[in-house]
């Protein structure tokens, strides 16, 4: 039921409607994308959508609320199948609540239409049906545990599997006497059973007694989701014996796993079949295990099946999904439509000001700039000036920048970053579910429910938004939310969160994508086939006129340097940057001085190092325009920023060529040298001091190229475009 907020949250957003996640109880760790129902503050016109649960002590609650109500109802096992147990008596009060919310809310939703005759029966009137979310990427082979996946097929075979809870209505005892009658025909057949179980419980230790004897049977239980995959991915098929399902999600996630699914017939399960598969109404075990055996060893009709179900898949998709929920849920009133010759924009990005030295933020400060005199650019950020943390340093509202006017909102939550890495780290690299993903996109942050709702309140203002790089929370939940007018400025690169597969809101939802280099582009293009519409467009570079020898007598610089300029931390590469520039001072005596400036967590030391702090952007330039050669010593680039400004003064860059945007940016500029080790930077740096002059002037030619003017008609082409396409709409 969790997992089914969560995806009609991101359906909702979809649809361009905000929304949180609260519920009765938070497990640790989900803080970041739920709330405790305590914080939930609601205003009339508010619709809650209360997802009902076995005898919620949330119902009494949910009535008493001084807004519009709606109902979701995912399903009720009858409390026939758990006669003389603890939870008989939850399930009929669970179901008597079904009948006290009839006519006190203003929306009933059925996860299925097998539901929705439920919600009828229990009195309600005009229910609506919204299916859940299944998203056949998460399962595609890619996704599976190749250590249990190999484990698995190693084993006897048919594989026959089945993913459920370990409960009474789920009949996991006709699994075993299916798995019997299997073995007198197939005696290496297997049986493996995945979902959670109560180890200690009475009928599980009498299942497990009994599977124990037959031989070849794995509970698995509860697994992480690149597991599931693997238990589907080993299958050569899925089994379901569950005589009570509201729909069935295992049964549509054996289809996206291409799994022939055989299932016992009863509730929704042949709604959520929708005539694929195969379904039987009686559980004859020894012609079901015929059966079973004929589809796992006959190759063509086992595709035939698999194809049917995978054409299944699209009425679970999310654009079903959201289409279903737009037709269930009472229509909003529209704004009425602007009318204006100069375009309006707002430009989203995490952070916001000229504290900021570098990266996405600098990036989108200058563009916002370089707009203004031909739009109205309004910015949306938060009051942090801390990526790591996101506190609220400075004030909420509206202030003015220059020609920009800046809103300001303050995040609702703060990040642990050790926490948050630790998170990182048991995550990256591996297969992930909505729910996890959607955990990590809510770490990451900046949280800040209020700019977005105040953004998608006045979205009638703006022709377009533009959202400042992939990777934070309010570009992923803004874009859906804004897609029709929506564009991107990616700054992606190759990293670990890129395989993350919510991020395809934010390349395949807006309008248009603007790289910035053709690395970039080819990299999203390669990850999400789908992306939108996408050009590179980069951004202008204006130099201040550098006035080196102020900038050595400001800093006590003596002869040549070095010179890096951005956030002071590991992950940019500055650690491995000193380390090499030791190297190299321990080899020559004449070893160029390293200039840092910058802040961040890491406090830079060394022999002739210099760490000159955060710096205004006259002495930028002014140490731009001294540095023997600037030195870009991360892996993952969108595009750098400072490569440009010291090509732009004639500055040459050393820069880190395990990243393909720095490496395209050397190659095509023929400025400068690259590295990859210790031995490559110390030759890439007397390259570059033996063979100055002659790379300051391709330098200067490339920087030449980079020019204001271009970098903005492409800007207002797109804002064009994207208005023109709307109003034609």
């Amino acid at each position: 039921m969790g997992a089914a907020a969560i995806g009609f949250q991101r359906a909702l957003r979809h649809l361009g409607i905000t929304g949180e996640v609260f519920a009765g109880e938070v497990a640790p760790g989900f803080d970041a994308i739920v709330h405790p129902l305590s914080k939930l503050r609601v205003e009339p016109d508010d619709l809650v959508l209360y997802h009902h649960g076995i005898a919620s002590s949330l119902v009494a609650k949910v009535l008493h609320l001084p807004c519009r109500r709606g109902l979701v109802f995912h399903n009720i096992t009858p409390a026939r199948f758990y006669a003389g147990t603890r939870l008989a008596e939850p399930l009929v009060t669970g179901r008597a609540q079904l009948t006290a919310l009839a006519g006190h809310v203003d929306v009933a939703i059925g996860v299925s239409a097998f539901n929705a005759r439920e919600l009828e029966a229990a009195g309600h009137r005009d229910v609506k049906v919204v299916p859940l979310l299944v998203e056949p990427e998460r399962f595609a082979p890619s996704q599976a545990d190749a250590a249990l996946l190999a484990r698995l097929q190693l084993r006897g075979a048919p594989r026959i599997v089945s993913v459920s809870r370990v409960m009474p209505h789920k009949r996991v005892d006709d699994l075993l006497s299916l798995h019997q009658e299997l073995k007198r025909i197939a005696p290496r057949a297997q049986l493996v059973i995945v979902g959670g179980y109560e180890a200690g419980q009475a009928a599980f230790k009498a299942l497990k007694r009994r599977a124990d004897a037959l031989g070849q049977v794995t509970f698995l239980g509860k697994v992480p989701h690149a597991q599931l995959v693997a238990a589907y991915r080993a299958a050569d098929l899925f089994v379901s014996m569950s005589e009570h399902e509201g729909l069935g999600v295992p049964l549509l996630e054996a289809f996206a796993s291409e799994v022939p699914v055989l299932a016992f017939g009863a509730a929704a399960v042949p709604e959520t079949m929708g005539g694929r598969g195969l379904v039987f109404d009686e559980k004859h075990f020894a012609a079901l295990a015929e059966v079973a055996l004929h589809v796992t060893s006959n190759e063509v009709m086992r595709e035939q099946v698999v194809v049917g179900q995978k054409e299944r898949l699209a009425d679970f998709s999310l654009e079903s999904v959201a289409n279903a929920l737009r037709h269930a849920l009472p229509e909003r009133r529209s704004a009425p439509k602007r009318r204006t010759t100069r375009p309006r924009v707002a430009f989203v990005v995490q952070r916001f000001g000229e504290f900021i030295v570098g990266g996405a933020e600098a990036h989108a400060r200058q563009v916002a700039m370089a707009l203004a005199p031909h739009a109205a650019v309004e910015v949306f950020t938060t009051c942090a000036t801390d990526h790591l943390s996101w506190k609220n340093e400075l004030e909420a509202g509206t202030s003015r920048d220059g020609p920009l006017t800046v809103h300001r909102f303050p995040s609702s939550r703060f990040r642990n970053i050790r926490g948050f890495n630790r998170l990182s780290d048991g995550l990256f690299g591996k297969p992930q579910d909505l729910v996890t993903e959607s955990r990590w996109i809510a770490d990451q942050g900046p949280t800040s429910p209020a700019l977005l709702e105040r953004l998608v309140a006045e979205r009638e203002r703006f022709d377009a938004v533009a959202f400042f790089t992939y990777l934070y929370q309010p570009t992923v939940y803004g874009v859906p939310l804004l897609a029709d007018r929506a564009l991107v400025v990616p700054t992606a690169h190759d990293e670990p969160p890129l395989a993350f597969h919510l991020f395809g809101d934010v390349f395949e939802q807006p309008r248009a994508l603007l790289c910035n280099t053709p690395e970039e582009e080819a990299l999203i293009r390669a990850r999400f086939p789908n992306a939108a519409p996408s050009s590179v467009v980069g951004v202008g570079v204006t130099p201040l006129a550098p006035k080196p020898e102020r900038f050595r007598d400001a800093f006590d610089v003596h002869g040549p340097y070095l010179l890096y300029v951005g956030r002071m931390e590991s992950g940019k590469g500055v650690s491995e940057l000193i380390d090499f520039h030791q190297a190299l001072v321990k080899a020559f005596h004449d070893a160029p001085t390293l200039v840092l400036a910058g802040s961040g967590e890491l406090k830079p030391r060394g022999d002739r190092v210099i760490a000159v702090g955060r710096v205004d952007e006259q002495t930028k330039w002014d140490a731009l325009g001294g540095a023997m050669a600037v030195v870009v010593p991360s892996r993952y680039e969108s595009l750098s920023l400072l490569a440009l400004e010291a090509f732009a003064v004639g500055t040459p860059v050393i820069g880190n060529t395990s990243g393909a945007v720095i490496r395209g940016q050397l190659e095509r500029s023929q400025a400068g040298a690259g590295y990859d080790d210790e031995r490559s930077f110390i030759e890439a740096v007397k390259v570059v001091g033996e063979k100055r002059a002659a790379l300051s002037k391709k330098a200067r030619a490339y920087g030449a190229k980079h020019q204001w003017p271009t970098v903005i008609d492409a800007w207002l082409s797109t804002i064009s475009r994207i208005s023109r396409h709307r109003s034609e709409r």
